[in-house]
């Protein structure tokens, strides 16, 4: 069920702890069983590095691979370092169209989790105990909320956190 048109990237942004990636693993699940393709791009503040010490990946990147591409006939997995940022001591790092460009054009969809700065359509998660209001109430990137809690003042589409066919007909509806 592949759509001819560019993937649509949406943004699901929330406070810590609210549960999107939950939700999102569930969105994907759910998916899948369309046969939908679908590509993740998840903002981090930083992380440790994942690949092994004294493995050949690890050896080549430390022998100053700016890239490298580790490939099996089950997946591929892609190395870019940053150098420039990390030498400069600058917290600025590549810009969201570059790592977009990563996931290519073969995709149904695009979901961009917690990378809050990027102008595309935004599901915002909430959950009870954290926030009961809304971050983005009036920005116009904001076309649905998900919560775990009715509000009589949400001005947009609200799904519940459980309510997975009903988000997917909703994010599915959109236009291309």
């Amino acid at each position: 069920m592949s759509h001819s048109n560019s993937p649509l990237p949406i943004s699901f942004c929330g406070h810590s702890g609210v549960g999107k990636t939950t939700l999102i693993c569930a969105l994907l699940k759910h998916w899948k069983t369309l046969g939908l393709r679908v590509g993740v791009i998840k903002h981090s503040g930083g992380f440790p590095d994942p690949d092994t010490p004294g493995k050949d990946s690890h050896r080549l990147r430390e022998a100053g691979a700016d890239r490298l591409v580790l490939g099996s006939r089950d997946q591929t997995v892609c190395w870019w370092a940053h150098p420039s940022n990390a030498d400069a001591g600058s917290a600025a790092e590549p810009d969201f169209a570059s790592r977009l460009k990563l996931l290519g054009d073969d995709l149904d969809f695009i979901i961009v989790e917690s990378w809050n700065a990027v102008q595309l359509p935004t599901v915002e998660v909430m959950r009870s105990g954290h926030s009961t209001e809304t971050r983005f109430r009036g920005d116009e990137r904001l076309i649905a909320v998900a919560a775990d809690f009715p509000s009589e003042t949400c001005p947009m589409p609200r799904f519940d956190l459980d309510d997975i066919q009903g988000l997917s007909d909703f994010l599915l509806a959109l236009p291309r």
